[in-house]
């Protein structure tokens, strides 16, 4: 794999299936690789957010990456998520994904402490030296670090790090997502949302494209909201977006990992129990995904 890499498009963060002594199921993260990228998803997202990163060791994080890479088509762009809290793992994390020929990087800002705008800008020009040229993704989640990447810190890091390539938003703030448009950033960088709730008012805005949990599980649906609308088809864009927003709070409204992974289980697919500290969904919530997505699926398609 050695083409440019572009995350113009759809993109899916993988989730992690487990076996029931606790290991991850390679096998099948390879197979959940195949039906995502055949259903015509641009890109994978390896050890994202949804992937439980945070939950896997660093030998995980790597044969993930390389499952992940048998799995997906020729076509298809493998973004890798090396965030680390440590520069000895992070260096470990890119070499691994130079290794295996992974198109891109991406890292999360440094999360438990608190960092102002300057740390936070050499953190992220320390990554961009460490991949080495690789492209690679700067992932604003400040719900889950609770250090934000504000427009500031990216135009820093943009204006002394060529291989910055783009921005996953994921701060489902849209005025802080148009805020990032009105920088002076490079000609080619990528600004994607995280918000399965803002594809569609992110293409409408002139954003280059999504990656979001929902495409990992049904992603024929989600690269369909691409093509309406690239095609002129509004309406039908809207629909699968009203859609995705009522997925969304169908799963928000248990553990939304879990949710996810019951509604690949519904597919045939075997993701296995929790991996600690997640637990595993009750009866009764595992029963208001099933009820709740037999009621939307025939509105899905």
């Amino acid at each position: 794999m050695s083409k440019i890499c572009s995350l113009r498009g759809i993109s899916a963060p993988q989730l992690t299936p487990f076996r029931e002594d606790g290991s991850i199921n390679y096998g099948e993260y390879t197979r959940l690789t195949q039906f995502i990228t055949d259903a015509g998803v641009h890109g994978v997202f390896v050890c994202g957010t949804t992937g439980e990163f945070v939950n896997l060791t660093l030998e995980e994080r790597k044969r993930l990456l390389t499952a992940a890479v048998e799995g997906a088509g020729p076509e298809s762009c493998i973004l890798f998520n090396t965030t680390a809290m440590n520069l000895a793992d992070m260096k470990e994390l890119f070499d691994w994904a130079r290794h295996e020929g992974a198109h891109a990087a991406s890292v999360t800002a440094p999360y438990y402490h608190s960092y102002d705008a300057e740390t936070l800008t050499a953190y992220f020009r320390k990554a961009a030296e460490l991949a080495e040229g690789m492209p690679l993704y700067l992932y604003n989640m400040p719900g889950m670090t609770h250090n934000p990447i504000t427009p500031k810190v990216v135009q820093e890091v943009c204006d002394t790090c060529p291989n910055v390539a783009g921005l996953k938003d994921s701060s489902m703030d849209f005025l802080t997502f148009q805020e990032f448009q009105c920088l002076e950033l490079p000609e080619g960088f990528e600004l994607i949302t995280g918000n399965d709730a803002q594809v569609l008012p992110v293409l409408q805005s002139g954003g280059d494209g999504a990656i979001i949990a929902m495409a990992s599980v049904f992603p024929k649906q989600c690269q369909q909201l691409w093509d309406c609308y690239y095609a002129g088809e509004l309406e039908q864009a809207r629909r699968i977006q009203r859609m995705l927003l009522k997925l969304r709070g169908l799963v928000r409204s248990v553990m939304p990992v879990m949710a996810h992974k019951k509604m690949l289980e519904l597919q045939g697919f075997h993701m296995g129990p929790a991996r600690f500290p997640f637990r595993d969904l009750s009866g009764e919530e595992s029963r208001t995904i099933e009820e709740g997505l037999e009621k939307l699926l025939g509105q899905v398609g």
